[in-house]
């Protein structure tokens, strides 16, 4: 039989194995995997890696109700979506953010008329939940119809931040329709407090920002978290955690047969604290919340993410420039991050290949619905990635494709990276150029 598209060769990753083999497509979709195919295109793939499409479940590309995006610039969907290709990754989920009082169904819309036309790969969204109004939760039901099942809400940031009981109801009905809830955990009450005592004091900006943020402070609402998720009978992901005594929480709920799944961020694997320290522009870009810390805290959460207590690794891909400064803030990882996983990850030993494919590929697709992403499996959606361990690249504005001026990762050497990416069965990514079509990503509509 011959197939339209056949990758040669590689050697061949998933979650479960690696093995050399082929992997053929039909149409959009996988359609073997096996020896000797043959196909009207053939890519050679001997000597490197194949693997599924990444999934990036965590991206912020440029919304102009997003109050961190407000008279500022960054990523588009056509630009970041563009950047994610090249890195690698074949879907991202991204955000949908009504306003306080607005209807949620009229938001999302919104939301999905920003991205239509514009994606080059395929994405998902979740829903930002702002509004502590019991009464807009009947309009939960009308997101879930439109194929969005996962709900953010948060426990830090004025204008965002929700009341524990507004929490537990939203969680109660995401619960009722089988779907996610999503928490940016943190007690924000301590955190604003220990802020104002040390900006007293004449210690503010990215060097004391961890001092704010103590890891108690993150663990204490990831606990509460957990608890509410409980009371609900809600499955939870806590997004980006970025400590040992977080980590401990969701195993010990692991341990407890609860339904919780944990995130780490590539940044938060790969820096430390000390890049907050020098309190330049590009200590500014990284001082996010939760922060970056030390070194042992970073070697923690490698090693929960070896252990499965957290569950995926995302990008948090949110950078941003005001339009009429230089300050960049938030970190570029849209197309780094699948190369940080495997530069810091398997070329160090702390992970293995499965692990790595199933961290940045196969589990954020089980974890957000998207049922036939990030596997190489017969039926599945022919995204794949074929992955040069060999490939040196130095991170930089000019060796990256994001719109940005500025990269987070600047000056990091990676060893291993896609060469080329192959979205439903389209190569977009090839020889180092965009070869795919403006705008031909879809909307993917997820369940649990």
């Amino acid at each position: 039989m011959s197939y339209d598209l056949v990758v040669r060769g590689g050697l061949v990753v998933t979650a479960e194995y690696a093995v050399v083999a082929d992997v053929a497509v039909v149409g959009e979709r996988i359609a073997a995997i096996g020896h000797d195919l043959g196909g009207a295109v053939e890519l050679d793939a001997r000597g490197l890696y194949v693997i599924p499409g990444g999934v990036d479940g965590h991206v912020h590309l440029t919304d102009p109700t997003f109050p961190p995006y407000a008279e500022l610039t960054g990523d588009s969907f056509a630009t970041g979506t563009r950047a994610a290709a090249f890195g690698g990754v074949t879907t991202v989920v991204d955000f949908a953010q009504p306003a306080v009082g607005q209807p949620l169904v009229e938001g999302l819309d919104r939301r999905l008329a920003d991205a239509a036309g514009e994606a080059v790969i395929d994405y998902g969204l979740h829903l930002n939940l702002r509004d502590p109004d019991p009464a807009l939760l009947a309009d939960v039901a009308g997101v879930f119809e439109r194929g969005v099942p996962s709900f953010k809400l948060y426990m830090a940031y004025e204008g965002y931040r929700l009341p524990d009981v507004a929490i537990f109801r939203a969680m109660a009905a995401v619960a009722g329709h089988g779907g996610l809830a999503v928490l940016h955990a943190e007690n924000d009450d301590v955190i604003g407090e220990l802020g104002r005592r040390l900006e007293a004091e004449g210690k503010a900006g990215p060097a004391w920002l961890e001092a704010c943020c103590p890891p108690e402070a993150e663990a204490e609402a990831v606990h509460r978290a957990i608890a509410l998720a409980g009371i609900a009978g809600a499955r939870l992901l806590v997004f980006h955690l970025s400590c040992a005594e977080s980590a401990d929480e969701v195993a010990r709920a692991k341990r407890d047969g609860r339904d919780v799944a944990g995130e780490v961020t590539s940044h938060g694997l790969v820096l430390e604290q000390s890049a907050l320290r020098s309190g330049d522009l590009h200590a500014q870009s990284l001082a996010v919340r939760p922060p970056i810390r030390d070194a042992s805290q970073r070697d923690a959460l490698w090693g929960a993410l070896a252990a499965g207590t957290i569950d995926i690794v995302s990008s948090d891909h949110c950078p941003r420039v005001p339009l009429e400064t230089s300050h960049a803030a938030g970190v570029s990882g849209i197309e780094a991050r699948l190369a940080l996983v495997h530069t810091f990850g398997v070329g160090t030993g702390r992970i293995d290949l499965c692990r790595w494919v199933e961290a940045c590929c196969t589990r954020p697709a089980e974890v957000f619905g998207l049922a036939r992403k990030g596997r190489l499996r017969p039926g599945c959606d022919a995204d794949i990635v074929v992955f040069d361990p060999r490939k040196e690249v130095t991170l930089s504005p000019e060796t990256l494709h994001s719109a940005l001026p500025f990269a987070s990762y600047d000056g990091v050497t990676l060893t291993g990276f896609p060469v080329a990416t192959i979205s439903r069965g389209d190569v977009i990514v090839a020889d180092g150029a965009f070869v795919g079509e403006a705008g031909r990503g879809r909307f993917v509509e997820r369940s649990y």
